[in-house]
């Protein structure tokens, strides 16, 4: 290292100090991708290490989007930690494979698996924190992309200099990229480009490659700092508002004897717009949730949304509007079901019963009960299955001779996700017959040309209310 101090390396110190975001033999998970910002964060600690004393293990994420552009990535960052003497931990992840799973998009799918394993790491090597190489203009553009989608204060804070859960600290964010682009060009720092930041489908890319530059060349705006006064000043009346939401919460937070939470959306409709934001934050808080302000928009659109409509916030969160409370619940993984039946038989699972007639003369009148449906018994194949839904599913709604995917018609019906996992479903040699109480296939209805019915019975007491 260079015996005199580059001017970043002195702010780096004092920002870490003032802060209070590392102490002198803290352990630091370094977050690398292998961009200029995290390569310069990453020579940083490196230069700091000996004289504060800290123990510091690079961590990589490869999420498998780029193809051989992420193995470059993957590869360069390894070597680089090798040559500054420092342990490298990577995980390669599905994330398309994720996001197709989880019902998220892609950015999102990436974000939560990355900040999954930046905690893992944390974790294993007994860190004390996990720094990110976010820094000023980053967080500039994020509020005026908050702004743009008409997010409250806590979208104007901006990112934060340390988030919670994970414990997340974000010691560059007080730099500049040009500040940042000079100490890579001066103390000769390599590093890789990401060529998904030159798309401008993406937003951020836009505002940074468009938007910005446009209202930068009028000379009128000094736009990064701007923004990032007004991010330090939301970020202080966050804080306020937090301890106020903090007093006012029992009155709108319901909690069972479970430990479930809900919202009672009367009461929380009946506060201020700023006052609704900051319950869902300290919710999502109490959960442990991945926090930002576009869920707490979500959230609060939920409000006006009909019964049995729901979001999915992570992979093990989800909240669902049930008449006038919001539900926050961490569905458990249950084995897809799937068990061959026969005529005649009747069969009890955990959750509902079912049963089968054999095949008897049509009755004078089909009104039967709630969960009785009779269907042809010509139709029915030799193969008959009761099992979970899955994806891609279609019948024909009875009534209808056109498909419709069981997704679609899972939420026309306003049914929820947690709920669609565990609808019996009736099927013939392939072919459904029956979303077990919801509706029956038009292919297997009884008609004046049959000759004999099988009474299929379904019943179930988990989505009663």
């Amino acid at each position: 290292m260079n015996q005199h101090h580059h001017p970043l390396e002195i702010q780096f110190e004092g920002f870490l100090q003032s802060a209070g975001l590392v102490r002198r033999g803290d352990s630091v998970a370094l977050a690398v991708s292998g961009g200029i910002d995290s390569m310069s964060m990453l020579h940083l600690f490196a230069e700091l290490a000996p004289r504060w004393d800290l123990k510091l293990v690079v961590a990589h994420v490869n999420h498998q989007l780029r193809g051989d552009e992420s193995i470059g990535d993957e590869a360069f960052v390894q070597t680089s930690a090798e040559s500054l003497k420092i342990p490298f931990v990577l995980e390669r992840v599905d994330t398309l494979g994720y996001a197709h799973t989880a019902h998220i998009s892609k950015q999102e799918a990436a974000r939560e698996l990355r900040y999954e394993f930046f905690e893992r790491v944390r974790r294993q090597h007994s860190a004390d924190s996990v720094a990110t190489a976010h820094q000023a203009d980053d967080n500039a553009e994020t509020v005026l992309l908050n702004a743009l989608r008409g997010t409250g204060i806590r979208g104007l804070a901006g990112i934060p200099i340390r988030r919670e859960p994970g414990k997340i600290i974000r010691p560059l964010i007080s730099a500049r990229r040009k500040e940042i682009e000079q100490y890579a060009r001066e103390r000769e720092i390599a590093f890789r480009l990401d060529s998904s930041n030159e798309s401008l489908e993406y937003r951020r890319n836009y505002l940074r490659r468009e938007v910005i530059p446009l209202l930068e060349s009028s000379g009128e705006f000094d736009f990064v700092p701007s923004l990032n006064r007004l991010s330090r000043l939301m970020r202080q009346l966050d804080e306020l508002l937090t301890a106020e939401v903090r007093q006012i919460l029992s009155g709108v937070l319901i909690q069972d004897e479970q430990g479930k939470l809900s919202l009672d959306i009367t009461r929380l409709r009946s506060k201020p717009e700023y006052l609704q934001e900051g319950i869902v934050l300290e919710v999502l808080r109490k959960l442990g949730a991945e926090i930002d302000s576009e869920k707490v928009l979500r959230v609060l659109e939920l409000c006006e949304r009909t019964t049995g409509s729901q979001l999915q916030l992570s992979k093990d969160l989800h909240v669902f509007r049930d008449r006038e409370r919001l539900n926050f619940v961490r569905p458990h993984e249950e084995p897809p079901m799937r068990q061959e039946v026969a005529l005649g038989n009747s069969y009890a699972f955990p959750d509902f019963r079912f049963s089968l007639s054999l095949p008897i003369p049509p009755p004078p009148t089909l009104g039967a009960a709630t969960g009785v449906e009779f269907v042809d018994a010509g139709k029915l194949g030799d193969h008959l299955l009761v099992r979970s839904w899955q994806d891609g599913d279609w019948f024909m709604p009875l009534g209808m001779n056109s498909r419709k995917k069981i997704s679609d018609f899972f939420v026309d019906e306003k049914i929820s996700l947690l709920q669609k996992r565990r609808i019996p479903i009736l099927e013939s040699n392939g072919d459904i017959v029956w979303i077990c109480g919801k509706r029956l296939d038009e292919r297997f209805k009884v008609t004046d040309r049959t000759r004999s019915v099988v009474r299929l019975e379904f019943g179930s007491t988990i989505f009663s209310h």
